[in-house]
C-alpha cells in the first residue's frame, strides 16, 4: 500500500498517455458523443465524503455527484458515476473510462498540462491535521512525525514540497485509507483538506485531531481532453448558469454547510478555456 510515489510521478506516468488523449481529438468530440449515446460517465471519489461516496443502498451521493446530475439534466442524458482512486483520476480520463472527471480535482498547472480544467465549481483549503497534543506551528514540526498523505493528491505535493521525499511521509492508496491510518496510530499527522474532520468525527467520535496547518487554497474545476473545446465551453457556460441560479449555493450549503465562495477569474498556470 505505501510507497514513494507523488503527484510528480503520476503525472509523468500519464505523460504517454496524453498522447492517447490527443490523438482522440480526431475522433468525434465528447459532447457530440455523450449526446449520441444519452448517457454521461462522470468520475467522482468513492470514498471521500462530502465530495464523492456511496451510501448504503450503494448509490453515489456527495457535492460533485449533485453537481455531476445538473449536468446530465441541462445535457437531458443519463448519468452514470464511475468511483476513483486518487492517482487513477487523469489516467482514467485519458483512457476513455470516463467522459468527464469531477473526483475533486483540484487545479494545479501541472495537471493543466495533462487535462484540459473548466472554470471553478467549488473550492477547498489544503491543510495538516493531527492531534491537540502534537504542536505544529509550521511545517518543520511535523519534521519528525510519521506523516500519512493520499498518493499522488495535492497534499502530497505540498508537503513533500516542504519537506523533501523523506522516508517518514507515509502514502497511501485513496482518502479514506490516509484516514484510518492517522485513527489507527499508523501516523501521526495526515495531509487532507478542510472537509476530512467530517469524516474523522464519523470515523473516530470524540477524537482530538485539529487542523493544524493551511498549505494553500484549492479550486476545483470540470476536467475534459486537451484540445476539446466545445465540451469545455459548454461546462463553462453550465457552470455560470448553475452559480447565478442559485443551484450551486444549494449544494454547497446541503454538503459544505457553508456559502459558495466567490471563484477566482483566473488560477495561475491553469487555464479555463481550450486555446485556439
Amino acid at each position: 500500500m505505501l510507497g514513494k510515489f507523488s503527484r510528480r510521478a503520476a503525472l509523468a506516468m500519464v505523460a504517454g498517455l496524453g498522447l492517447i488523449g490527443a490523438a482522440s481529438q480526431a475522433d468525434a468530440q465528447t459532447l457530440e458523443k455523450i449526446k449520441k449515446a444519452g448517457v454521461i460517465r462522470i468520475g467522482v471519489m468513492g470514498e471521500q465524503a462530502p465530495w464523492g461516496s456511496i451510501d448504503a443502498s450503494g448509490q453515489n451521493i456527495g457535492y460533485d455527484v449533485d453537481v455531476g446530475r445538473l449536468i446530465g439534466e441541462e445535457l437531458g442524458v443519463k448519468v452514470e458515476f464511475v468511483p476513483n482512486a486518487v492517482a487513477a483520476r487523469i489516467p482514467n480520463l485519458l483512457t476513455n473510462k470516463v467522459d468527464l472527471q469531477m473526483a475533486v480535482m483540484g487545479m494545479y498547472p501541472d495537471r493543466a498540462k495533462a487535462v484540459q480544467f473548466s472554470k471553478p465549481y467549488s473550492g477547498l483549503k489544503i491543510i495538516l491535521l493531527s492531534s491537540k497534543k502534537n504542536k505544529i506551528e509550521k511545517i518543520e514540526d511535523a519534521r519528525n512525525l510519521r506523516i500519512g498523505v493520499p498518493r499522488g493528491a495535492a497534499q502530497d505535493k505540498a508537503i513533500t514540497t516542504l519537506l523533501g521525499d523523506v522516508p517518514n511521509i507515509r502514502r497511501f492508496d485513496d482518502d479514506s485509507s490516509t484516514m484510518q491510518a492517522l485513527v489507527s496510530g499508523q501516523v501521526d499527522a495526515i495531509g487532507g483538506n478542510t472537509t476530512y474532520k467530517i469524516n474523522l468525527d464519523k470515523a473516530a467520535p470524540g477524537n482530538d485531531f485539529e487542523q493544524k496547518l493551511v498549505f494553500n487554497e484549492q479550486w476545483q474545476g470540470v476536467t475534459t481532453k486537451l484540445g476539446d473545446a466545445e465540451i469545455n465551453a459548454w461546462l463553462n457556460a453550465f457552470i455560470d448558469k448553475a452559480t447565478a441560479d442559485g443551484r450551486l449555493e444549494k449544494i454547497s450549503q446541503k454538503w459544505l454547510a457553508q456559502p459558495l465562495p466567490t471563484f477566482p477569474a483566473a488560477v495561475e498556470g491553469v487555464p479555463f478555456t481550450v486555446a485556439k
